[in-house]
């Protein structure tokens, strides 16, 4: 009977309204188990959303190549084993809290966690990766359990939540009012034009929700009734809707800046890469690690994500009453310290504190200072970064040969630029790696420095 249960599939029941044809869904009315399920997409970091829809049709603009790019960097360039697990298989900040859900698309977590033996009796010092170096000195690899699960089922809302979801993922208060006011607005005054569908939504169908609300406008009509594939995800970023600092979260005088050396094609006035060192692609693929309401909250609800936007702001706007935890840490539940870059431009919020995790990036115990601390690559190292975000070890100062054959591009068209990337830079860079095929070639030609224009290329 026990192995009978184990191979029963989850699945939560969830009604549709659809017009009279079944080619739209015009609301859904779902219970907490499926509210929950939503609001859990607020919280996966961008490496595990690239990494549980990577089945289903579509790229997320240049994050897939980023997610591969590490995938396939040897051992050697990232200073201890952990440090690409980290990048590949980022920790959700909610990871304890997502454990209730009926659905959990976030197999990241393997309920393990490893203690130092030497410091147990009185810090108890732990990891979420083996052979962590603790501050003793000793390693943490004495496996053990990283604690069960909460007593309290309720998620991210209340048990007795019952809400109103538009096609286009705005969470409502599940009131008649509500959804009067929904059908009203799509143009639905007879409710004889309205049927009811029950479906039954299971894990493949979150996965799928998820990638659709990345990439669609209407993503229950597309996930339940079929009506729409996908295609990679590409919108040119537009200079006047380029994100920039929020004046409340606006940088310091003294403010991180990488700086990087761009290759330019003259003829075609384009990007075709960057050379950079390790402290640049320590951030950029820090990218993997900061959650999706972060990123909708750092790019200003100005992403370009699909539907992701909606779903952030009606949240916001939901009354507390209905949440079982505060309304900042879903829609900005921030990275672990521990897995911050030490240089990073952007304002990206602490996660809520677990006491007493080491950092597992550090291959040596600090000596007077914590400098070793904060970095996924090892230095000194060059990279050179494709356009669509390949990013590629250089061995040797030869090595670029390599890059420049792919492209196919004369040595005499070639033209190398300084650039300085700072809070600006960064913000359109993360936007850019999410909705573009091109992110260099349009983060640098959107992020309103004015560094970057045709004269700068075309006239040289």
């Amino acid at each position: 009977m026990s192995t009978e249960k184990k191979n029963i599939k989850p699945i939560v029941s969830l009604k549709l309204l659809v017009d009279e044809k079944k080619t739209r869904v015009l609301a859904a009315e779902a219970a907490s188990d499926f509210v929950n399920v939503l609001l859990s997409f607020l919280t996966l970091p961008l490496g595990t959303v690239v990494r549980v829809t990577k089945n289903h049709p579509g790229s997320i603009g240049c994050m897939n190549n980023l997610y591969q790019s590490i995938g396939q960097l040897s051992a050697d360039n990232f200073c201890t084993e952990a440090c690409k697990s980290i990048l590949l298989r980022p920790r959700n900040p909610h990871a304890l809290v997502c454990k209730n859900l009926i659905l959990n698309i976030d197999d990241t977590s393997n309920g393990k966690c490893f203690y130092c033996s030497s410091c147990k009796s009185y810090w108890c010092r732990m990891s979420y990766y083996p052979n962590t170096t603790c501050i003793c000195g000793d390693i943490a690899n004495e496996e053990t359990s990283e604690g069960s699960q909460p007593s309290d089922p309720e998620c991210f809302v209340k048990r007795s939540t019952m809400c109103v979801i538009t096609d286009d993922l705005q969470v409502l208060p599940g009131n008649p009012i509500s959804l009067v006011q929904v059908l009203c607005n799509l143009g639905f005054s007879d409710v004889d034009q309205v049927e009811e569908l029950s479906v039954d939504v299971g894990l493949d169908e979150v996965s799928k929700l998820l990638k659709h609300s990345l990439v669609s406008k209407t993503p229950l009509t597309d996930v339940f009734l079929g009506k729409r594939k996908l295609a990679n995800i590409s919108i040119p970023v537009d200079p006047r809707n380029s994100p920039s600092p929020s004046s409340e979260n606006r940088t310091l005088p003294n403010q991180t800046e990488f700086r990087v050396k761009l290759i330019l094609s003259k003829s075609q006035n384009k990007i075709l890469g960057l050379l950079a060192g390790e402290d640049f692609i320590d951030f950029l693929f820090s990218f993997c690690t900061v959650p999706l309401g972060s990123v909708v909250k750092l790019l200003d609800l100005n992403s370009g994500l699909g539907c992701i936007e909606n779903l952030y702001r009606t949240i916001e706007c939901l009354d507390s009453k209905w949440l079982a935890i505060s309304k900042n840490e879903i829609i900005n539940a921030g990275v672990l310290k521990q897995y911050k870059c030490k240089k990073h431009p952007l304002q990206i919020p602490d996660a809520k504190n677990i006491p007493y995790l080491l950092d597992p990036r550090s291959p040596t115990r600090p000596t007077n200072s914590d400098d070793c601390f904060g970095r996924y690559m090892e230095a000194p190292r060059m990279y050179v970064v494709s356009d669509n975000l390949i990013v590629t070890p250089l061995s040797s100062p030869s090595s670029i040969i390599g890059f420049l054959k792919e492209l196919n591009v004369p040595l005499s068209d070639i033209e190398e630029k300084e650039e300085t990337i700072r809070e600006t830079e960064a913000l359109a860079l993360l936007k850019a790696s999410l909705t573009s095929s091109s992110a260099l070639d349009d983060c640098f030609k959107s992020s309103g420095n004015q560094k970057f224009n045709e004269s700068d290329v075309a006239g040289k």
